[in-house]
């Protein structure tokens, strides 16, 4: 591989963002936005005034586009096909091969001229001169992915070298996972395979949103997904175990579907979802803050089952009454399995508190007003807490204002990649319980 330019690496104060499936990281300066869409990623600058609406976005011209796919054809780089030039940039007046940049992924590079096609009147496309451009074109590929950058020139200005400089620095801190995940199409494709391999009596087959009907059962494959995302090596211990459960519910009688009150009261706990979570069920949920909704499980140990319409009928309980038998259950839990914390600050003045173990349960434990109160004594009359998945929570000092910023940025990233996602919204516990935290 050529050496042509030298190793820029990024400075130390460049964020690390993902592509999509977690396929590779790249490094980006903090004074760009970076807005990712299905595939497709594109880097602007920030716009020099939050004051400007969030319209203008697309007025601010692109830094560098990224473009990544996962081709299932065949795993053999060397004949897969180089991007159609004539479909990026139409018009090709001028194309020149750039030595490949120095990274460990295999890549090519071009630059070239291209003009725009004729508009306006007939007489305007006959006697007009067609404004060019500059561009260039990155191909890099790994495996079955091929990730493709291009940046191109205002009309008849060339490309700053300072941007073509930023460009390069970005592309050569690209790293890519040594096992990228399938993505969802195929995924989809490899449950069904595992499913009719460990099953082969029971019928599978793809249904309607992104899940499997697995004989007469519906699995959705959300979760499972982005737990996959985090550990693409662990495909099978991820998936087998829902499968598993899918197939054993289909085997229990009526009586163990649903079963007495007097059975699985001590074992009803709550469970926070998101408001909008697309469910074909009829599990009892109830709206609460922050686009949250308040669900109730049977803890089974190793996995829990949510609380059905068909058993509140049965038990003949209001959703009132299921309520507290969850809170006076979740005392108790909390009591049996203390929660184990990470605190950031000193005793006297702790700023910011969070889970040392991720638990199906520790989200929940915001629904206590005893936990309420234990927190209260820690960070004040109140904090903020934010809720981005089942498993973790983190929990700041109203007073620590640029702590709180750092926090929602953070939770924002994890709803976006974690498993059992709950809301990016920040909650503020006060006195008078939980709401939805808004600055003044």
């Amino acid at each position: 591989m050529a050496d042509s330019s030298p190793r820029r690496d990024p400075p130390e104060s460049w964020r690390v963002c993902r592509g999509p499936a977690n396929w590779f990281t790249f490094r980006c300066p903090e004074e760009v936005d970076v807005f990712q869409s299905q595939t497709l990623i594109e880097l602007r600058r920030k716009a020099p005034s939050s004051k400007e609406g969030e319209h203008r976005e697309s007025e601010r011209p692109a830094l560098l586009s990224m473009v990544a796919w996962w081709d299932e054809s065949s795993s053999d780089d060397g004949h897969r096909h180089t991007p159609d030039l004539s479909l990026l940039f139409p018009q090709v007046v001028s194309l020149h091969p750039q030595p490949p940049l120095p990274t460990i992924v295999r890549n090519e590079v071009w630059s070239g001229i291209s003009r725009r096609p004729r508009s306006g009147c007939w007489l305007a496309r006959v006697f007009g001169r067609r404004p060019h451009y500059q561009w260039r074109l990155w191909t890099f590929r790994h495996g079955r992915l091929t990730i493709v950058a291009t940046v191109q020139s205002a009309d008849r200005r060339p490309l700053s070298a300072e941007q073509l400089a930023m460009c390069e620095t970005v592309l050569m801190s690209l790293e890519v996972a040594d096992q990228p995940a399938w993505p969802p199409d195929i995924f989809l494709k490899q449950v069904l395979e595992l499913a009719r391999q460990h099953f082969p009596l029971l019928q599978a087959s793809a249904a309607r949103g992104f899940s499997v009907k697995l004989g007469q059962s519906e699995i959705g494959l959300s979760n499972f997904y982005r737990m996959y995302l985090q550990q693409p090596d662990q495909f099978r211990r991820i998936m087998l175990p829902g499968l598993t459960s899918v197939v054993r519910l289909q085997e229990l009688s009526p009586q163990q579907l649903v079963p007495t009150l007097q059975d699985v009261r001590t074992r009803i706990l709550p469970m926070l979802s998101a408001d909008d979570d697309q469910r074909h069920d009829e599990r009892i949920r109830t709206p609460w803050v922050g686009g949250l909704s308040i669900g109730y499980v049977v803890d089974e140990d190793d996995s829990y089952r949510y609380v059905q319409g068909q058993m509140l009928q049965s038990w003949s309980i209001s959703p009132d009454e299921l309520h507290d038998i969850a809170i006076e259950n979740l005392q108790r839990y909390s009591s049996d399995n203390p929660l184990e914390v990470t605190v950031m600050g000193d005793e006297d003045t702790p700023r910011m508190m969070m889970p040392v173990k991720p638990d199906a349960y520790n989200c929940s434990r915001i629904l206590d007003p005893q936990f309420h109160s234990r927190l209260r004594n820690m960070f004040g009359p109140e904090f903020v807490v934010g809720v981005p998945n089942r498993d973790f929570f983190v929990a700041v000092s109203l007073k620590e204002k640029d702590l709180i910023e750092q926090v929602r940025t953070r939770v924002k990233d994890d709803y976006s990649t974690m498993h059992h996602p709950l809301t990016r919204r920040l909650l503020l516990v006060s006195a008078d319980g939980v709401s939805e935290f808004c600055e003044a």
